[in-house]
């Protein structure tokens, strides 16, 4: 009986260290606390975080299915290096997905949904306004709202197929993000550029809002490309 009650609270417990353990590696990878062609072990990670084994390897196979992380054959892991195909292969099915789901947003949304976004658009300008120099709290408070607007402009589709694509081109993005944020090159007009697309959507202009939110993830691209060069030099 105590075994079976122990098991079963062990686990119950699991999940939720290895749940801690995958965001914080995660934030890490994506913040650049981990840079990409970091070499790393899982003792390393088991100092650091003070966490056993079972749920730091279970958060790095599920980093390995993300494509953040990749194993070494007796070595240990990799923070996986980012590539100017990834770069490509990722806006271009950004512009797709989104582009999509701002046009189906303006023939759809509710005014929940419309409130939601207006509100977020709203907040996310603040933020990025507060973002001076690069401060890691205010970045991921950005990096938070920026997410939540996208995703808003997703749901408000009522389309649940569409919706899961987009949230996961969006945590794919999210490394992108803070490496932008982090370059001098950073894309200016972003938050007006939320401010326009939730405009259009609550106009119900479905072809002024999938415009709007190609031009949007186009100017990101070309920003982040302009950074990644400059880096190179």
């Amino acid at each position: 009986m105590f075994q079976t009650e122990s098991a079963g609270a062990e686990r119950a417990r699991a999940p939720s260290l290895t749940a801690r353990a995958y965001e914080a590696i995660r934030h890490r990878i994506l913040t650049c606390q981990m840079p990409p062609g970091l070499t790393f072990t899982e003792a390393d990670l088991l100092a650091e975080m003070e966490m056993s084994k079972t749920p730091i390897r279970e958060a790095l196979l599920r980093l390995q299915v993300e494509g953040l992380v990749e194993t070494i054959p007796r070595r240990g892991y990799v923070v996986s290096v980012l590539h100017v195909a990834d770069i490509g292969e990722i806006f271009d099915v950004r512009a797709m997905v989104e582009g999509t789901c701002a046009e189906v947003a303006a023939q759809r949304a509710t005014p929940e949904d419309l409130e939601r976004i207006v509100s977020l658009a709203q907040r996310s300008s603040a933020a990025y306004d507060r973002v001076v120099d690069p401060d890691l709290r205010l970045l991921r408070e950005q990096a938070v709202l920026n997410n939540a607007f996208h995703e808003a402009i997703a749901i408000a589709t009522g389309n649940a197929r569409l919706h899961r694509i987009a949230v996961q081109i969006i945590r794919e993005y999210e490394r992108f993000f803070f490496l932008e944020w982090r370059s001098e090159l950073r894309y200016p007009p972003d938050h007006k550029d939320h401010a326009e697309i939730g405009r259009l959507i609550a106009a119900g202009d479905a072809a002024g809002a999938r415009g709007a939110m190609v031009a949007h993830v186009e100017g990101a691209r070309a920003t982040l490309l302009a950074a990644v060069a400059g880096s190179a030099r």
